[in-house]
């Protein structure tokens, strides 16, 4: 199968998947308490770095802020302009007169689409493949989020993606006086654009959706099991003391295991599946039936499955 052919079924599954579990997920998203960045519940985790977390909110984001003696670094906006104004506000209150640069883990709604309500004199950096994933996917996913409730539709709103300042490919270390920070292009994991954020002062790593409490979703077209393998390994050679992911509570290297072992387990299932001569429907469903107990989101099991199945040879 050619990589076009992949990418071309890989973007008609992952939405179509979306789609089927849109009904319960709505449903949800009217029931759970509003998408609204709680600012009042920031804390301190290390010497230079502020958390608000997202207290298990569906649609919200954990923020983080990386205090410098010159700048700030705000890491991750909230969804839509209301609460990317609201923490913007935290980060002026940090900040001082100090500069504030903008930093998103990747380019869904709860992450990035706050950036709008920050000040125009704030600096926005951007990985190329961020910029890439806006190209080709632009604000698809946010219609879709705003279709699932009221106040998703309310915050959402005129909704655009803001331009960066700064781009890089790989790597860009920033100074934020004489603390230094490394931005760190992940790759194509639970999106093409993933940006981490390393603090090695207080060895604290912003992953994304890379490593956190629950099971990968692998959300992107361009998504492989193998390379969010490979950095898994990244992330642990790094050795954080900390790891603050997209959602869910702060942890550290014990986030790295479980996700090993369902990518494995997917892996080898999946392998095996299309050996015997299953098609990917089959392979599935098969699949899901056998580890829904263990893993209950259905979702992420279809998305790692299609997956592996494309990247099969």
């Amino acid at each position: 199968m050619s990589v076009i052919q992949k990418r071309v079924i890989l973007i008609t599954i992952t939405f179509a998947s979306l789609l089927v579990g849109l009904s319960a997920r709505s449903a949800r998203a009217q029931q759970s308490p509003p998408p609204i960045v709680q600012v009042d519940q920031l804390k301190k985790i290390s010497e230079h770095v502020r958390v608000i977390l997202d207290n298990d909110v569906d649609f919200v984001s954990n923020i983080g802020f990386v205090v410098g003696d010159k700048a700030v670094l705000v890491i991750d906006t909230g969804m839509g302009a209301r609460n990317g104004a609201a923490v913007a506000h935290v980060a002026r209150k940090l900040a001082g007169k100090r500069k504030i640069y903008l930093v998103t883990t990747h380019v869904h709604p709860e992450h990035d689409l706050g950036a709008q309500g920050f000040p125009a004199d704030i600096t926005m950096i951007r990985s190329v493949d961020q910029e890439k994933d806006i190209a080709e996917f632009g604000l698809s996913l946010a219609k879709l989020f705003a279709s699932m409730s009221r106040i998703n539709a309310e915050l959402l709103e005129g909704a655009r993606f803001r331009e960066a300042d700064i781009t890089f490919t790989n790597s860009l270390e920033l100074e934020l006086g004489s603390l230094r920070v490394r931005l760190l292009a992940l790759g194509a994991n639970h999106t093409r654009g993933d940006t981490g954020v390393w603090i090695e002062a207080d060895r604290v790593l912003f992953a994304g959706d890379v490593a956190m409490k629950g099971t990968p979703a692998l959300a992107s077209p361009q998504s492989t099991m193998a390379h969010w393998m490979e950095t898994l390994n990244r992330v642990e050679a790094l050795e954080p003391s900390v790891i603050v992911p997209s959602h869910g509570p702060v942890g550290g290297l014990e986030f790295l295991p479980p996700y090993r072992t369902f990518l494995t387990t997917i892996r080898d299932r999946t392998a095996a599946a299309k050996k015997a001569g299953r098609t990917v429907d089959e392979a599935v469903a098969e699949i899901t039936a056998a580890l829904s107990e263990r893993y209950p989101d259905r979702l992420h099991l279809d998305w790692a499955v299609r997956a592996l199945y494309a990247e099969l040879q």
